[in-house]
């Protein structure tokens, strides 16, 4: 693994009292909605998962996917008037 600045740094105690860095990746973060900031209900996943995933499973199912449901509903009420 190579040490990049988006990794996380972790320092640990080792044998005979040395402080060692131990280096993490990180954990993906919450999905948010563009307009109120909600969180999403969808999975956390880094980009080498989503990769991994069939075409199917990594397209959004709904219209609007980058907004929560109250935001869509705000969204596609508007485009029909």
């Amino acid at each position: 693994m190579r040490n990049n600045k988006s990794q996380r740094k972790i320092c640990r105690k080792a044998s005979g009292g040395r402080t060692v860095v131990h280096i993490k990746k990180k954990k993906p973060e919450h999905v948010l909605c563009y307009v109120c900031g909600a969180k999403l209900n969808r999975a956390k996943l880094t980009g080498s998962q989503i990769k991994k995933l069939p075409k199917t499973k990594r397209r959004p199912q709904r219209p609007y996917p980058e907004l929560c449901s109250k935001c869509m509903r705000k969204k596609i009420k508007e485009t029909v008037k």
